[in-house]
């Protein structure tokens, strides 16, 4: 799982990180992320400073200059905060990031509020296993005589029965249906399969870029349809590189001076939400649509022509490859949002 902290100086974030990252038997790993991208957010509450019932300013990082708004009617994931907290400030999700235990507690309970997302995960990694079995077709994951998932593989959509936990799913069952059987019940969580597959591919440890991909010329397939905040930096310049000019695994880590173990990753998380090709032909007919939505995505914001970003790239290798401008930290809808200035206040708050 990914862990954002805010607001903390740099040994209480080491100090967090270390504690997060260690293993407990049937809980996930925590690691240290953009917070932008987190599943779930730590606060220091040293760093807040209060502007109403639910908006808040944090300095972060710890000392600089910047500042992030966050209304907390708009939070989209679990948050809790350091103490002490500001004065006037309450909130019944607080620990104490110098007590071990403390922060522990704290994420076992990220990790119930998140069984969904633990579920997504553990579907996805199911299924990179056992598709191979069915081809296509319409598959039932069961155990103990419930009903946990239906999957279809001919539309790649899936259903998800939102109390399943994670052990249960790696004890279920799978069993091929009929055509027919392709309902997904309406108390179930309805999710696409390239964002199962995507859930699972930017979270795990393993190396799940198949073996093809490293030994063919990689061609971009389509942008994954998956909510543009789920892009980070380097998603973004891999997607931008692709549509320039296609290359084979090692000549794209000359070109973008990605390590080959971060640029498996990514290409890992493309292809599985079905970015990514070694089919020249698939990808010159995709080719149109493609361009379409890398230019939807306002790869850089401050270009009045955006077309031109597609006709340049970074293919000369003493060219050092500069990320195009983030559209993360500044989407309508993520909620985090920086601060214009060094003054807080609700009139301050840049939108994007």
């Amino acid at each position: 799982m990914r862990l954002g902290l805010l607001g903390f100086s740099e040994p209480d974030q080491s100090r967090l990180l270390a504690w997060a990252g260690q293993v407990q038997a049937g809980w996930p790993e925590w690691r240290g992320c953009d917070p932008h991208l987190a599943d779930a957010w730590m606060i220091c509450g040293e760093s807040v400073e209060v502007l109403g019932r639910d908006a808040v300013v944090i300095r972060h990082p710890h000392g600089g200059d910047e500042r992030l708004a966050l209304n907390r009617a708009e939070v989209d994931r679990p948050l809790a905060f350091a103490t002490p907290l500001p004065e006037g400030f309450a909130s019944a999700e607080f620990f104490e990031s110098d007590d071990e235990n403390s922060v522990r507690q704290r994420l076992q309970r990220f990790e119930a509020w998140l069984r969904p997302l633990r579920s997504q995960f553990a579907l996805g990694s199911l299924l990179l296993e056992r598709v191979g079995q069915f081809k296509g077709g319409v598959i039932h994951v069961t155990h103990e005589g419930r009903l946990l998932a239906v999957i279809d593989l001919d539309r790649w959509q899936s259903g998800l029965f939102i109390p399943a936990r994670p052990v249960d799913l790696a004890m279920a069952e799978w069993v091929r249906r009929p055509p027919g059987a392709a309902d997904i019940p309406s108390s179930f969580m309805r999710l696409p399969l390239h964002r199962v597959m995507w859930t699972y591919a930017v979270r795990t440890l393993r190396d799940v870029l198949p073996a093809r991909y490293r030994e063919r010329t990689v061609y971009l397939r389509r942008v994954p349809r998956v909510p543009a905040r789920w892009f980070d930096e380097v998603h973004l310049s891999l997607m931008r590189e692709l549509m320039v000019r296609p290359a084979v695994f090692d000549s794209l880590c000359r070109r973008t001076g990605i390590a080959e173990s971060e640029l498996a990753h990514h290409l890992a998380s493309l292809y599985h939400a079905g970015g990514l090709t070694t089919d020249a032909d698939s990808a010159r007919r995709a080719e149109p649509a493609v361009r379409r939505a890398l230019v939807a995505l306002h790869f850089d914001q401050a270009d009045p022509n955006p077309d031109a970003l597609l006709r340049t790239g970074h293919s000369d290798q003493s060219d050092p490859m500069v990320p195009p401008s983030s559209i993360l930290r500044e989407m309508p809808h993520s909620p985090l949002r920086t601060v214009a200035g060094k003054s807080a206040g609700p009139s301050v708050v840049d939108e994007g």
